[in-house]
């Protein structure tokens, strides 16, 4: 390997729609004993990533990306689960760092956070710029997908909720997905299901419920329905024990929270720091609230202004274990959102920003690759 620069999507500073990154070289990032390298052949945008750059959370000049696909190329000297040519996917904190990011020609990449695929699964070919249906994880545009929502997923029920992986212990018990459209969403029901065995109930708008029904959901309900929350309550009958609400604004966490009534004790998860004090709650419930970034998985403490959420040791033990002894066997199970393929090449990363940003993604991961 004799590549000395790189080029790489690049935080422009600007809170302009179309004018969020630019292309630009920089020299290759070297990675420390602890990580891995590899050739970037996909991308996956996430709303974290617009968001960063339009709260003004980013300097400029940071490499813009979260999620990644591609083939190893060096590994560190600790590293021991990784060789090169394998193919990985990997979450990274994007848009706050000058030398990592997803969004380039090499991506450096944290391993407790990377998945590892079989290779003889993928098939060779790129798909094409357009609209792809929801597919197991064969292709590079498909692994980009998955990453950070399996790793929020993966804190979520391993840590925030502490699910027993004992299916025989969930009878009769149900999971809640507010949201179950959302990039998370639709790998929360499939976790919930194949894994543990619940009962899932999502919601969703109409248009989606088939694909969420297909996908493992037991019940889908219309979160547009002004009844929804009643609706939930009359076919779940006290059986929801767990509840993610992967849409994490104070309406969703509070009818989260309502349509969970009835349980004798209930864990409710949210993607943000939402907890009991920003919602209306009923003294004689007993409800856990937790809250789960992706973030703390990579050992980072995050303050989004509602309070700290720490990486603690606890927390670290618990996705490590979900991470490298739970989800694996799964892998080849799980199948991506509906991929919105955009034309290849860092330039589409304004295009991709944009889309997420303007609200014009609904059911869907918009992906794209290097080249």
């Amino acid at each position: 390997m004799t590549v000395s620069t790189i080029k790489v999507a690049l935080a422009t500073g600007s809170k302009n729609d179309g004018e969020w990154s630019e292309v630009a070289s920089i020299p290759l990032p070297q990675i420390n004993d602890d990580q891995i390298l590899i050739k970037s052949v996909a991308f996956a945008v996430n709303p974290t990533d617009w968001k960063h750059l339009f709260l003004g959370l980013s300097p400029k000049g940071v490499i813009i990306g979260s999620d990644v696909s591609g083939i190893v190329e060096r590994v560190g000297a600790n590293v021991t689960k990784f060789a090169k040519g394998d193919y990985v996917s990997g979450f990274i904190h994007g848009e706050s760092s000058f030398t990592q990011g997803a969004f380039g020609e090499y991506s450096i990449l944290n391993p407790g956070t990377a998945i590892k695929y079989d290779s003889s699964k993928f098939t060779s070919e790129k798909l094409s710029v357009g609209d792809h249906p929801s597919d197991k994880i064969n292709t590079f545009e498909g692994a980009a997908s998955v990453s950070l929502g399996l790793v929020t997923v993966a804190l979520s029920f391993g840590h925030s909720l502490k699910i027993d992986t004992n299916k025989e212990s969930h009878k009769g018990k149900s999971i809640l997905i507010w949201g179950g459209a959302t990039a998370t969403g639709v790998l929360a029901i499939q976790v919930a299901k194949l894994v543990y065995g619940l009962e899932v109930i999502a919601t969703a708008s109409s248009k989606n419920h088939k694909f969420l029904q297909d996908l493992g959901a037991d019940a889908v309900f219309d979160y547009k329905d002004p009844n929804v929350v009643s609706d939930i309550k009359s076919y779940a009958k006290g059986s929801i024990h767990y509840a993610l609400d992967t849409v994490a604004s104070a309406t969703t966490y509070q009818a989260t929270y309502d349509a969970t009534e009835g349980a004798d004790s209930v864990g409710i998860d949210n993607l943000l720091t939402l907890n009991g004090s920003v919602i209306e709650t009923k003294k004689d419930r007993k409800v856990h609230f937790g809250q789960s970034l992706a973030y703390t998985a990579l050992g980072e403490s995050i303050n989004l202004g509602m309070g700290v959420i720490e990486s603690t040791p606890e927390l670290q033990k618990d996705f490590a274990h979900f991470w490298e002894k739970v989800l694996p066997p799964y892998i080849s199970e799980i199948k991506t959102s509906n991929l919105k393929v955009l034309t290849p090449g860092l330039a589409s990363t304004n295009e991709a920003l944009d889309l997420l940003k303007q609200d014009k993604v609904s059911g869907e991961k918009v992906v794209f690759r290097l080249e």
